[in-house]
Parts: structure tokens; sequence; C-alpha cells
């Protein structure tokens, strides 16, 4: 990712992008690698966060449904098998853990309650364990979302018709007060191209192009496990 700060800003998007910045721990070195939780790691993004965080030297706990789907197998990595909708099947894996990451998607009309709830399990094992950095994939930010911003989304906003909360912030309902150090990963439409290696990211009013490779998301959560840019942001990517 370049290092230039060109699209960084305060001023951040979305309700959930207006929560302040918190205390964060000390970082120890040894913390570069370390055991993770992988959350939904049978999905397209999932995988890619299971082989990079094992390609990097980490320890890896997969979290999975049904073992069979995922063909993955390395020393340092534990399939364990559960749903994440059990609270005491996430206190199970978080045990030993020192980061989560989660790339957990539910689909069908109910599908933002299933991933608040998840997420609220996670929020509690997390809490009980002291595990304290969570880097979360949530659903992408919509075209009407887009609209919304700035000046002229905001005259705009009495006459545009009123929503339910998107997915992503009912999901970060689930992380706001927490103690946490949380990052809510929101990448535009996902694509399955090879990893270019770069990529936009905006917490402001700075709009990033359409569509980013699965595998540069995954690449972008597991350096959140050694940064505290986005501490308690929601990040946008794009290609």
């Amino acid at each position: 990712m370049d290092d230039s700060d060109d699209m960084l800003s305060i001023s951040v998007m979305g309700r959930g992008n207006a929560v302040a910045y918190g205390p964060t721990r000390e970082q120890k070195p040894e913390e570069h690698t370390v055991p993770l939780l992988i959350l939904g790691a049978t999905g397209r993004t999932g995988r890619y966060l299971v082989e990079q965080a094992l390609s990097a030297g980490h320890t890896v706990t997969a979290l999975v449904r049904d073992p069979h789907s995922l063909d993955i197998r390395h020393p340092r990595l534990h399939i364990l098998q559960g749903d994440a909708l059990s609270p005491e099947t996430v206190d199970k894996a978080m045990l030993g853990q020192r980061t989560v990451l989660s790339a957990l998607g539910f689909s069908g009309r109910r599908a933002g309650e299933a991933l608040a709830k998840a997420t609220e399990n996670i929020v509690a094992a997390m809490q009980k364990y002291r595990v304290h950095r969570l880097i979360c994939l949530a659903p992408p930010p919509t075209k009407e979302g887009w609209a919304r911003r700035g000046l002229l989304g905001k005259l705009l906003a009495p006459f545009l018709q009123k929503n339910a909360p998107p997915d992503w912030e009912r999901q970060l309902d689930s992380l706001r007060g927490s103690p946490l150090e949380w990052v809510l990963v929101r990448p535009t439409q996902l694509t399955d191209e090879p990893a270019r290696g770069a990529y936009q990211v905006s917490v402001g009013w700075a709009e990033v192009p359409e569509g980013i490779s699965r595998a540069d998301v995954a690449t972008f959560m597991l350096e959140q496990l050694r940064s505290r840019r986005y501490v308690r942001l929601s990040p946008v990517l794009g290609g």
C-alpha cells in the first residue's frame, strides 16, 4: 500500500467512522507472529487470509462449520468445527488466541442479524480472554451510501428515503463501546483477480476506485496486526 497520507482524513465516512480513537496497548515485537483465530476461513476471502497468515509465520486456528470445506493443511493450522453463532463454540475457539480476523458472511433476509450476533459472540469471548485486536471484514459501501457523502449529501439528506441501517452498521453496533482495538474493513466490489499489491484506502470523503481483489483485502487485513493507523475506524478499500 502506498505510504502517502493523501487519502487519510480525520473526518471520516459513515456513522461508524465517527467513533473517536481510544487508548491502545503498547505492541510488543513478538506480536508480529501470533496465534490467530480466523472465522469465515472457508469463504473466498477467508482462504486468502489463512494462506497468507501461514506464509507469514502465524499459528492459525480456523473455526469452520464443515472442516471438509477447508482443503488447506499445514503444521501451524488447527481446524476447529463449530458455528460462530454459538457463544460456546466461539468461547472455546478463543482460548489461547492473541488476535482475531473475521471474514464471516451470511446470506438470506436475516443476514445482517446473523452477522451482528456472530460479532457479539466474538466480542464477548475476546473480552473474556483479554484478546485485544479484531480485524473484521464488513459488507461493502453501497452506491447510495456514497451519494450521501459531502455537503451535497447533507443538503439532500432530509429528502432522501430513510432505509434500514446497512449490515455493516449493525455489525459496528456490536463493536461500539467495547475496549477492543477493532478495525472494520469495508472493501468495494470484491474480485477474484490476482493480487495487485496496490490499492487505495479512504476513511474520509475521498471515494476510492470500485473493485479490489480478495487477495489484496486479505493482505490489508493482516497488515493491521501490527498497525494502529485504522484502529476503531472503518476504512474503505478500492483498487
